[in-house]
C-alpha cells in the first residue's frame, strides 16, 4: 500500500474527477494496519470507495471499523462452498473463516440500517469447483449478500490445456482450437476502454496500464516523482495506447486478456 503521505498526495491531485477508488492490487489490504483511514480520506474527498479481500480479518472489531469508514464496496473471493474444494485454489485459507465473517458484517450492517458497504461475493469458476455452483448461489441467497458475481478464470500457458479450465466453457475464457490446443475464446481487437477509464498504482507509487500488468513490466511513471496528470498525458503512455490500437497481439499483458 502507498504510503500515507504520497496516498493522501495523489487523492488531493485527482479528487476533482476521479469517481471510483479500488483498493486492492496483488495483495489482502486488511493487512494494512491503517487501511480503512485511507479508506476515509478518499471517502471525505467524495470518492467512491472499493476494496476485495479474502475475507479473513472479519472480525467484531474489523466490522465495526468497515462500518464506521465510508467504504462503499466489498468485493469477498470465495472459491469454494467447502473446505475441500476452497483449499485447492485458496491454499491455507479457512473457508469457516470467511463464511463467519461474512455473517457477521452483513449482520451488522442490517442491524445498523446501513447500505454500504455493499457485499459482492466473488467466486472464480474453474474446473475444480464448477460442480458446487448450485450450492453456491443458495448460499448466497440464504446470507442476502448484495451480488454474486461468477468471474472466469486467468491461466497462464493455457495453450496446453489445464485442469482449472472448466468443462462448461460458458464460464471459461478458453476453448479448443480443434487442433488439440486452447485459445481465447474471444478473438482480440486492437483497442481497449480501460487505456482510457482508470490506472493502477503499485504499492511503491508505480503506475501501470492495467490490473494485467500484475509484475508492473509496464511502468508508465512513478507518483513519488510526477503528477498523475503528467504521466497520464506522458509520451510513454501514449505510446502504450498507441501500440495497442496498432496490434494488441505485440504487448505480452494483452495477449490473455478478454476485455
Amino acid at each position: 500500500m502507498l504510503q500515507e503521505a504520497l496516498y493522501e498526495k495523489v487523492i488531493d491531485q485527482v479528487k476533482g474527477h476521479l469517481t471510483w477508488l479500488h483498493l486492492y492490487f496483488q495483495g489482502e489490504p486488511f493487512l494494512n494496519p491503517r487501511f480503512l483511514e485511507m479508506v476515509t480520506y478518499a471517502d471525505h474527498k467524495h470518492i467512491f470507495t472499493s476494496t476485495s479481500t479474502n475475507a479473513h480479518y472479519l472480525g467484531e472489531n474489523q466490522v465495526d471499523a468497515i462500518l464506521k469508514s465510508g467504504l462503499k464496496q466489498l468485493i469477498v473471493s470465495m472459491d469454494g462452498i467447502t473446505q475441500e474444494v476452497y483449499e485447492q485454489y485458496r491454499i491455507g485459507g479457512s473457508l469457516n473463516k470467511v463464511q463467519e465473517g461474512l455473517r457477521r458484517l452483513l449482520s451488522e450492517r442490517k442491524k445498523t440500517g446501513q447500505q454500504f458497504p455493499r457485499i459482492v461475493l466473488q467466486f472464480l469458476v474453474t474446473g475444480q469447483n464448477e460442480h458446487q455452483l448450485p450450492a453456491l448461489k443458495s448460499w448466497a441467497k440464504a446470507l442476502e449478500v448484495d451480488e454474486l458475481q461468477l468471474k472466469t478464470t486467468q491461466i497462464y500457458d493455457f495453450e496446453n490445456g489445464s485442469e482449472l479450465i472448466p468443462s462448461n466453457l460458458g464460464y471459461s475464457r478458453y476453448i479448443p482450437d480443434g487442433i488439440s490446443k486452447w485459445k481465447l475464446k474471444k478473438q482480440l481487437e486492437n483497442k481497449c476502454w480501460r487505456m482510457w477509464q482508470g490506472a493502477v498504482v503499485t504499492w511503491d507509487g508505480k503506475v501501470v496500464p492495467c490490473c494485467f500488468d500484475k509484475d508492473a513490466r509496464h511502468v508508465m511513471g512513478e507518483l513519488g516523482e510526477q503528477s498523475l496528470s503528467s504521466i497520464w498525458n506522458s509520451l510513454p503512455y501514449f505510446n502504450f495506447r498507441k501500440q495497442l490500437l496498432a496490434d494488441r497481439t505485440q504487448i505480452e499483458i494483452c495477449r490473455n486478456c478478454t476485455e
